[in-house]
């Protein structure tokens, strides 16, 4: 896929709008996290969060992609 930013969730897009309308356009905290978390599990190790700063750095929509939500 060439673009995959359509493809988070309804959710995420639904907060981006509001934030977007109410023009809160400051610095933004983002979160990530385990949907299930192992038992006697004491710690865990994170690998690839230069990754994911690259990827939110070049997120965008393209004009095609804003015609396909609205």
């Amino acid at each position: 896929m060439e673009n995959s930013a359509l493809l988070t969730d309804l959710y995420q897009l639904t907060m981006a709008q509001a934030y977007f309308r109410e023009q809160q356009m400051g610095q933004a905290t983002f979160s990530l996290f385990l949907r299930s978390y192992p038992p006697n599990r004491g710690y865990f190790v994170s690998a690839g969060l230069q990754d994911v700063l690259d990827y939110l750095e070049s997120f965008s929509f393209k004009a095609s992609d804003l015609d396909y939500l609205t």
